[in-house]
C-alpha cells in the first residue's frame, strides 16, 4: 500500500484543495510507473546513487527560515565530470524528496539553493536532454512542493546556459524566482545567515556534515524504497484520462518540443 503518511504534505502543498491533492496523488503515482529510469531500482547502497553522491552533495537545511520555509542546498562537486550521469542524479534527488513528503508536513514551502562553482559547460551539455523535460514535469505536477525562490551561488559567466535551459519546462511564476549570485553572502537578505551552512559563513552544520546524515537516513529506507516500486497507478484499469495522465502524455508525447541548447 502507498505511504500515508506522505498525504498531510500533499494536502498542505495544494492549500487544503482536496481535488488538487487527489490529482496530485494520481499524478505522483502515474509519474512513478511512467519514469522507471528515475524510480526503479533505488537502492541507496548501489553504485548508481553512491556515484551520483560523488558529484551532488543534497543538503535539506534543519532550520526553517522564519517564514517556515526548508532551505535545500545543492552542491556541486569537483567530481570527474566524465561520470556524471543525470538520470542518476535525478534519481537521488527524488529520493530524498520521497523522504521529505514522508517526514515533513509542516512546512510553508521550499527555497533551492544551488552552489554552482563547480558547473561546467560539459555538465550543462550533458544536463540539456529530454529527461530535464520530464523530470521537471514530475518535480512540478507530481510533488506538492511550494517553491518560494531559487538562488545559485558561486556563479560563473555561463550559468546563464542551464538557467535558461531549465526555464523552457517551468511554469511561469517559477521563472521569476530565480536569483543569480557570483558570491555565497547576497544570500544573506535572503535567507537569515543563522540557518545556512558553515561552508556559505553561516552558523550552521557543513554541507558535508549534513551530508553525512543524510546518507545514514537515504539507507534507514532502503527497504521503504524496495516496496515503493510496486506502487504506481494501473493505466489499464483507468476509465477516462485524468490532468494528471494527460500531462503525462505531453510531457512523454509529440505534443512538447526540446529545442536543442547550443554550447559555445
Amino acid at each position: 500500500n502507498y505511504d500515508e503518511r506522505m498525504l498531510p504534505l500533499i494536502v498542505r502543498g495544494c492549500k487544503h484543495n482536496l481535488e488538487r491533492a487527489k490529482v496530485k496523488v494520481d499524478t505522483y503515482y502515474s509519474v512513478r510507473g511512467s519514469m522507471p529510469e528515475i524510480f526503479q531500482s533505488r537502492d541507496p547502497l548501489g553504485q548508481e546513487i553512491l556515484e551520483a553522491s560523488k558529484h551532488m552533495i543534497i543538503t535539506p537545511l534543519p532550520n526553517l527560515t522564519p517564514e517556515g520555509y526548508r532551505v535545500t542546498v545543492h552542491t556541486f562537486t569537483n567530481a570527474p565530470v566524465a561520470d556524471f550521469e543525470p538520470a542518476s542524479l535525478y534519481k537521488l534527488i527524488f529520493m530524498k524528496a520521497d523522504i521529505r513528503m514522508v517526514e515533513e508536513s509542516l512546512i510553508a514551502g521550499d527555497v533551492f539553493v544551488f552552489d554552482v562553482g563547480h558547473l561546467s559547460l560539459t555538465h550543462i551539455a550533458k544536463l540539456a536532454t529530454p529527461l530535464i523535460k520530464s523530470a521537471l514535469h514530475c518535480a512540478q505536477e507530481a510533488y506538492p512542493q511550494r517553491l518560494k525562490e531559487i538562488h545559485m551561488i558561486n556563479a560563473p559567466t555561463y550559468v546563464d546556459k542551464v538557467v535558461n535551459v531549465y526555464k523552457m519546462f517551468m511554469k511561469e511564476k517559477i521563472r521569476n524566482r530565480f536569483h543569480i549570485h557570483t558570491s555565497y553572502k547576497t544570500l544573506y537578505p535572503f535567507i537569515p545567515q543563522t540557518i545556512l551552512p558553515s561552508n556559505f559563513g553561516g552558523g550552521g552544520k557543513s554541507v558535508e556534515t549534513l551530508e553525512g546524515e543524510w546518507k545514514k537516513k537515504l539507507e534507514s529506507y532502503a527497504d521503504w524504497f524496495t516496496k515503493q516500486e510496486t506502487i504506481v497507478t494501473n493505466e489499464k484499469r483507468r476509465l477516462s484520462k485524468s490532468t494528471s495522465t494527460q500531462n503525462t502524455d505531453n510531457i512523454f508525447g509529440c505534443e512538447g518540443a526540446f529545442r536543442k541548447l547550443a554550447i559555445d
